[in-house]
């Protein structure tokens, strides 16, 4: 199941279409319901559109019963919705300040509460949270002060929840993207500060370029894979060089 599969050129859809291919059945979450059920249609295998809102615990509730009455289980759950915003950080409101962090940090928590006891039971589970460069040195290539601090969150949710469930057979990781180009920069700011900033990335990053949602989609992949089974509690850096530790 990821949540936030409802955008067109997004990451989600990105790591639904490598799962499918890979022969996962798939469930894609998204408020935008139609969004959601239009990216599931395009995916290589079993696939499913379901209606989520991930600040709201009873359409998580629903939206996970949904997925599992069409495709089983839920065993790899990627917490991919989020928002941001470029508002600073002395005329940010605490209603905005809610909003994003409830969406971007809650709604995790109510996504991974939704399946982990599933998990627990069978003793195998995937969690993989889309945290971003900003959660590691407070802002990155794009974000602020809010953003960042939901970002921050995701880290220590996941690593949290990595000491705690590995006993249960459950891998616990993050992925901490640079800038992505999926048009949400340019949803949020204008496409002139998304250009901007792909334009600075080229000069700045050491790989000389924005990332791709096929970038993210690739580690995604290799989170929820047999591969990866000794692998929890990592924050795996997907960022061309621009941050590194």
């Amino acid at each position: 199941m990821i949540t936030g599969g409802g955008s067109e050129a997004g990451i989600g859809q990105a790591i639904g279409k490598a799962f499918a291919q890979a022969g996962c059945a798939v469930a894609l979450g998204d408020v935008d319901h139609a969004g959601a059920k239009r990216n599931a249609a395009g995916l290589a295998g079993r696939g499913v559109g379901v209606e989520l809102d991930v600040t709201d615990e009873k359409s998580v509730n629903a939206a996970v019963a949904a997925a599992e009455k069409e495709l089983g289980p839920v065993d790899i759950l990627v917490n991919n919705a989020g928002i941001t915003s470029a508002t600073k950080l002395w005329e940010l409101s605490v209603e905005e300040f809610d909003r994003l962090l409830a969406i971007n940090l809650r709604g995790a928590f109510l996504c991974l509460r939704a399946v982990v006891a599933g998990m627990m039971s069978r003793r195998y589970g995937r969690l993989i949270f889309i945290s971003s460069i900003a959660g590691k040195q407070g802002g990155g290539v794009f974000g602020t002060s809010h953003y960042a601090a939901s970002k921050a969150g995701l880290i220590g949710l996941c690593q949290g929840a990595a000491r705690e469930l590995g006993p249960y057979g459950i891998t616990s990781n993050a992925i901490a993207p640079a800038l992505v180009l999926t048009g949400l920069i340019a949803k949020t700011a204008g496409a002139e500060a998304e250009r901007r900033l792909d334009e600075r990335n080229r000069e700045v990053v050491p790989l000389g370029r924005s990332a791709t949602p096929e970038d993210v989609s690739a580690a995604a992949l290799f989170l929820a894979s047999d591969e990866s089974s000794y692998v929890t509690g990592e924050i795996m850096d997907v960022n061309g060089g621009a941050y590194f530790d």
